[in-house]
C-alpha cells in the first residue's frame, strides 16, 4: 500500500514538473519576467530581448520602481532550471543571481552591484523562506539628503542586527522582522542603530526600505 501511494506520489510531481515545462516552453518568457517583476511593483525597459527555449535573455536594461528610475543592468536572464526559477543579472563591475522556487521561498546572491542609483550592494547573501536569513552589505546609500558610508545587515529569522558608519561615525543596534509568507519582499523592517547623539531609524518593507537619520 505504501509503495503504491509512493508511485502515485511519484507520477503526481512528475506530470506536474512535466506540465510546467511544457508551459515554460510555450509562453513567452519575457512576459513571465514582466509579470513577475509587476508584482513587485518594478517595471523594466530593454534595448535588446532574446527568447531561448527555457529562457530569456534581456541586454542594457532599465528598471523602474512606481516613482522613479532604480538602476540599470547590462543584461538580465530568467531560465528554468529543475524546481526553480533563476533570475540573473549583470552590471559594470559585478553581478546577482536569485532562485525562486515553488514555495514562494527564494535565495539571492551578489556583490559590487554599482548598477542601483540608491546604492551600492557590496554583498548579499540572503534565504528567505519562514523568516530572512543571511547578510546584507551596502555602500554609498543615499537616504533624502544625506548618505551613509556603509550600512551591514545580519538576518535571523525575524530578528536582524546591523551596523552603519557615516562621516566617521560609528552605529550600532537591531531590529525585527514581520515575515510576510504570501509576499516575503512586502516584509516589514523596523530598527535602529544608535551612534554618538545621533540614531538611524530603519523601516519600511524588504522592496521599499528606508533610513532616517535624527539626532
Amino acid at each position: 500500500m505504501k509503495a503504491r501511494i509512493k508511485q502515485l506520489l511519484i507520477l503526481g510531481l512528475s506530470f506536474f514538473f512535466f506540465s510546467f515545462v511544457l508551459f515554460f516552453i510555450t509562453v513567452p518568457k519575457f512576459l513571465l519576467l514582466d509579470r513577475l517583476l509587476l508584482k513587485n511593483n518594478l517595471y523594466l525597459l530593454a534595448d535588446g530581448v532574446e527568447e531561448k527555449i527555457l529562457g530569456v535573455q534581456l541586454k542594457k536594461v532599465q528598471v523602474y520602481g512606481k516613482n522613479s528610475k532604480l538602476g540599470e543592468f547590462i543584461e538580465l536572464k530568467l531560465a528554468l532550471r529543475p524546481f526553480y526559477l533563476l533570475l540573473s543579472g549583470k552590471c559594470a563591475e559585478g553581478s546577482f543571481q536569485i532562485r525562486i522556487f515553488p514555495s514562494k521561498s527564494f535565495d539571492a546572491e551578489g556583490k559590487n552591484l554599482d548598477c542601483l542609483k540608491q546604492a551600492h550592494i557590496k554583498s548579499m547573501n540572503l534565504q528567505v523562506g519562514d523568516g530572512i536569513r543571511g547578510s546584507l552589505e551596502l555602500k554609498t546609500l543615499k537616504v533624502k539628503d544625506f548618505s551613509v558610508d556603509e550600512l551591514s545587515l545580519n538576518f535571523k529569522g525575524n530578528v536582524f542586527s546591523g551596523q552603519a558608519k557615516m562621516a566617521n561615525l560609528v552605529f550600532l543596534g537591531d531590529g525585527i522582522v514581520s515575515f510576510n509568507r504570501e509576499n516575503p519582499l512586502k516584509s516589514s523592517i523596523n530598527g535602529k542603530l544608535v551612534g554618538t547623539g545621533m540614531t538611524l531609524l530603519i523601516s519600511g518593507s524588504l522592496e521599499n526600505p528606508s533610513v532616517e537619520f535624527v539626532r
